[in-house]
């Protein structure tokens, strides 16, 4: 009995000194961090978190750039709810963008430092998320003097940046979609028919009979959950193969465990509070989204356009955006640009093309 209360204790002590070495880690990390910030700064750079009173809430903001006079890209983070990989926590994870852009990286509501206990449920919508992107995108052009802004949305973040390019072009240099949202049913039932198509050619009986036992799109709740299941487990949300490296979930994580602008209880709220809020809790907005087709919705835009499409991706299938952006109309043109070797997650190699492209497009001006 006594050596059983000596290893409980000795795991204890490793388990209570590993948390000292994390938290002495973390500190460390921040000081480094906060330590460029302040040199970008000191070379007429920007790097600095902004807390702004948005339709009744309050929501935060991390601008990063090297030059304030370069081009000012917002970012409009995926989930609802979980601020990854473009969230408040990400300072100076991205050199390679903020050497050519102004980075605003934007805890949306209801998601990480942005996320609070009474923010009014009748709040979470599709609309208020875009009035809530038109005070940021205000805020940016009048502190930046510029006319107009990029908007770059990613997955459910494309959801508003669609929608706020649409209606807003006086406003918007361009529209930039990143894992292009197009409709809810259409995506599951083309997630479905390419897993059918897995379970024929594997001679896989026991994959068929579990998705044909899932029922007709539109999915909710434990339907939707074991179909996102097989998703993931068949590589249509990150892919790989033998010649291409999956992208780091973990890594689009970790820099906000170790930002000096998220606290433990933001940390929390980011993985955690905004998740359940944002994607459980409210209903009306998870309804709202489902109900969403942007084929019907948005197809004449007076902004540029630029999908980037992870090949693979099987979340916002890539045939179905392809198929809406031919059928989208830009008087200011359109680019789709495909990324080879990703699904929904852009691994190194697809983001650093997209960075590239950007930057070859828009230059420094």
């Amino acid at each position: 009995m006594r050596w059983l209360i000596r290893i409980g204790a000795m795991l204890g002590i490793i388990i209570i000194a590993g948390i000292i070495l994390l938290l002495l880690f973390r500190e460390a990390s921040q000081w480094f961090t906060m330590s460029e910030s302040k040199r970008i700064m000191e070379n007429g750079g920007v790097s600095e978190l902004v807390k702004l009173h948005v339709n009744g809430t309050e929501q935060y903001l991390l601008i990063e750039g090297n030059s304030k006079d370069r081009p000012v890209l917002l970012f409009l983070h995926g989930g609802p709810g979980v601020p990854f990989p473009f969230g408040v926590g990400m300072r100076g994870t991205y050199p390679e963008i903020t050497d050519h852009f102004v980075a605003v990286y934007y805890d949306q509501r209801g998601s990480g430092k942005s996320y609070a206990n009474n923010i009014p449920m009748e709040s979470m919508n599709i609309a208020q998320f875009a009035e809530d992107t038109d005070v940021v995108v205000d805020y940016l052009r009048d502190r930046f003097n510029r006319e107009k802004i990029i908007v770059c949305g990613m997955s459910w973040g494309t959801i508003v940046g669609t929608q706020y390019s649409y209606y807003h072009p006086e406003k918007v240099e361009a529209y930039i979609g990143l894992s292009q949202f197009v409709g809810h049913t259409e995506n599951q039932q083309r997630a479905i028919d390419w897993l059918v198509d897995i379970a024929e050619r594997d001679d896989n009986k026991s994959l068929m009979e579990n998705v044909r036992s899932l029922g007709e799109p539109l999915l909710v709740g434990e339907q939707e959950e074991q179909l996102m299941g097989y998703i993931s487990q068949y590589g249509g949300d990150n892919y790989s193969d033998e010649q291409t490296k999956k992208a780091s979930i973990f890594g689009m994580m970790w820099p906000a465990l170790l930002s000096p602008d998220y606290s433990l209880k933001d940390i929390y709220q980011s993985v955690v509070s905004g998740a359940v809020f944002s994607l459980r809790k409210a209903t009306n907005l998870q309804e709202e989204i489902n109900a969403v087709n942007l084929v019907e919705q948005y197809s004449e835009f007076e902004v540029p356009v630029y999908f980037f499409q992870g090949k693979h991706d099987k979340i916002t299938n890539y045939e179905l955006a392809k198929e809406y952006f031919d059928r989208i109309s830009a008087s200011a043109g359109k680019m789709f640009i495909t990324l080879e070797q990703s699904a929904h997650y852009p691994n190194e190699h697809d983001f650093n093309i997209m960075v590239e492209t950007l930057t070859e497009v828009f230059g420094e001006s």
